[in-house]
């Protein structure tokens, strides 16, 4: 939606954003002002079935990106978010209190700045107690088994569905088909 309104994704005050060094222990609000980690954040919490709320961020962080003063486009994002993350029923309905709902169903000022504040102090709270232990442990665990993560410069993170193995498999079952009797045998 950014794109549409005439934001590049680099963002509009900064034409590019440098890498710098991460440092994990940063609070969450921090970490996911770096494009890398917010995209690696974002594809994890994808994978965890959770993508929603860290869409919902990335988006409200591209709004905050419109000048004030430039209230159409302000509007415009504003409704594109409540529909797509707000309204009850909607196809990427975020976790929120009902009041944060509330607040932002019934504004009359679309274009307010901290219109969402309620709403990401919500899922930021949720987030880092569900979903943030989580993507660090897999961090660290990455980490420990030699794939550095781009020298900590960036996670580039792919969904987690690869790291699953052997005997941690739910579904992961040995079959020996010759003791079973079962197979190919041709002698019957």
């Amino acid at each position: 939606m950014g794109q549409a309104l005439g934001i590049p994704d680099s963002g509009v005050l900064a034409q590019t954003e440098p890498i710098s060094r991460i440092d994990p222990n940063e609070p969450l609000d921090k970490l996911l002002l770096n494009k890398r980690f917010r995209q690696s954040f974002m594809a994890f919490a994808d994978s965890c079935l959770a993508g929603e709320s860290v869409h919902f961020f990335d988006e409200v962080h591209e709004l905050s990106k419109i000048p004030e003063d430039d209230c159409v486009r302000r509007i415009y994002m504003a409704r594109h978010i409540i529909e797509k993350y707000i309204v009850p029923g909607a196809a990427m309905e975020v976790n929120i209190s009902h009041r944060s709902r509330q607040e932002i169903l019934s504004t009359s000022n679309l274009a307010r700045h901290a219109l969402f504040c309620h709403a990401l102090k919500t899922w930021q709270k949720i987030t880092v107690i569900n979903v943030l232990p989580e993507f660090r442990d897999e961090s660290n665990m990455r980490s420990n088994n030699g794939h550095e993560l781009e020298q900590m410069t960036g996670w580039n993170y792919s969904p987690r569905l690869s790291s699953v193995h052997g005997s941690d498999d739910p579904f992961h079952q040995e079959h020996p088909l010759k003791s079973s009797g079962c197979g190919n045998d041709t002698n019957s």
